[in-house]
């Protein structure tokens, strides 16, 4: 098949989860089908499609840089989410009408609800959504916590105007994928049915991420996420404010590792004691290996964390928030601890610090998890048998 994949950014480096997930769809299906790209960049010179050159037939990136002001005045005159409006295009929409009428795609992958804007191109072609997440929840969760009147009433204009988009994509697309089942029950609910709607979990590949249990206790927490996503900046503030002092009142060599992009939004958080920052590292693969768990204390957001994933593959134990492993499969007390309170948190966390026996065997569980449900090769499949039902290609 000749498959469009639309996205709102260029999908490397792999350096935060919508990346990685459209990287390693396009390494799969690239194996058996003529993929394209087709996405939206700040700026094309600075633009390093990297592997991605290799995988993909073509690769069309339209410059669109953010305007801040323009698009919030967009927002305040029409009824658009400013989601939706920051990734219009003008250009876009040319260049895949150009895009269309050379190759007459067999099949078109939008991901990201934000990205739908452009269906309408293909009235001819089934046109399929990658959700990621469903988006108007995690706004929804963002702006219950702004302090500002104002913020809350924007979030809320947006909340609902992104979820009109939403339901509109999921009802007129020709199938729908989703990260977890939770999140498919609710699209099938509102697309009108179940038969569009289909799980296709984040992942991760074994192989790359090679499993290395810890064999002795270190004090050493990995928090990874990018400050740029609210949720992570909150979990960040959260885990370095209430979490680290109870863990560092018992145990004072412990430090959690900071990795990820834009940590100077954390202010003086950054510098306190027991905090290291590791800022746009090339690669975050060494850190799974240089830390003794890690820490996901996100109490907003949507989707589910391909970062849990590559932990569980890694062997690095895991200690998360209910809405840190959301949408994943895993149990507490099994392939992870869950753990909802500062308290619970750090005790958890001290658990595996000081006893390497428990994380060992939470990371042996949670490797044999990953392996037989959540690696790109199964996600990718699951596609590739959808889109041959879309066809009628049974051999897909």
């Amino acid at each position: 098949m000749k498959i469009l994949i639309l996205a709102p950014f260029l999908p490397y480096p792999l350096d935060q989860g919508g990346k990685i997930r459209i990287f390693n769809i396009i390494k799969h299906l690239s194996k058996q089908h003529e993929v394209t790209l087709a996405a939206v960049v700040d700026d094309r010179s600075a633009a390093k499609p990297g592997e991605l050159q290799d995988l993909c037939a073509e690769i069309v990136l339209v410059e669109r840089p953010a305007r801040l002001w323009p698009d919030r005045l967009a927002f305040f005159t029409s009824r658009a989410p400013y989601n939706v409006i920051r990734y219009g295009s003008g250009a876009m929409r040319r260049a895949l009408r150009q895009l269309q009428q050379r190759k007459n795609f067999d099949l078109i992958q939008i991901e990201f609800t934000m990205m739908w804007q452009y269906a309408d191109l293909f009235p001819a072609t089934p046109v399929v959504l990658d959700a990621h997440n469903i988006e108007h929840k995690n706004v929804q969760q963002i702006g219950s916590s702004a302090t500002s009147p104002l913020w809350r009433l924007m979030y809320l204009i947006e909340e609902k105007r992104l979820r009109a988009v939403e339901e509109r994509a999921w009802r007129e697309s020709a199938l729908c994928f989703a990260v977890s089942e939770n999140e498919r029950d609710e699209i099938a609910a509102r697309a009108g049915g179940s038969a569009k709607a289909i799980t296709a979990a984040n992942g991760v590949d074994p192989e790359r991420f090679a499993f290395r249990p810890r064999e002795q206790a270190g004090k050493r927490i990995l928090f990874l996420g990018g400050m740029d996503y609210s949720p992570n900046l909150d979990a960040a503030r959260y885990f370095i404010r209430e979490v680290l002092p109870i863990i560092r009142g018992e145990e004072p060599e412990a430090r959690v590792l900071l990795v990820g992009r834009e940590l100077g939004r954390l202010g003086e958080d950054a510098s306190l004691p027991g905090v290291e920052c590791h800022e746009s590292v090339p690669e975050v693969l060494p850190w799974f290996y240089r830390a003794d768990l890690l820490a996901v204390a996100l109490r907003q957001g949507a989707g589910t964390r391909i970062k849990v994933l590559e932990a569980f593959a890694a062997g690095l134990p895991v200690v998360a928030t209910s809405k840190g492993c959301e949408g994943i499969g895993a149990e507490n007390g099994r392939e992870l601890l869950i753990a909802d309170t500062p308290e619970q948190f750090a005790a958890a966390a001290l658990r595996i610090l000081k006893n390497p026996e428990t994380g060992r065997s939470l990371a042996q569980s949670a490797r044999s998890l990953v392996v037989e449900r959540y690696t790109w090769e199964s996600a990718a499949k699951i596609m590739e048998r959808s889109y041959g039902k879309l066809s009628g290609d049974h051999s897909l």
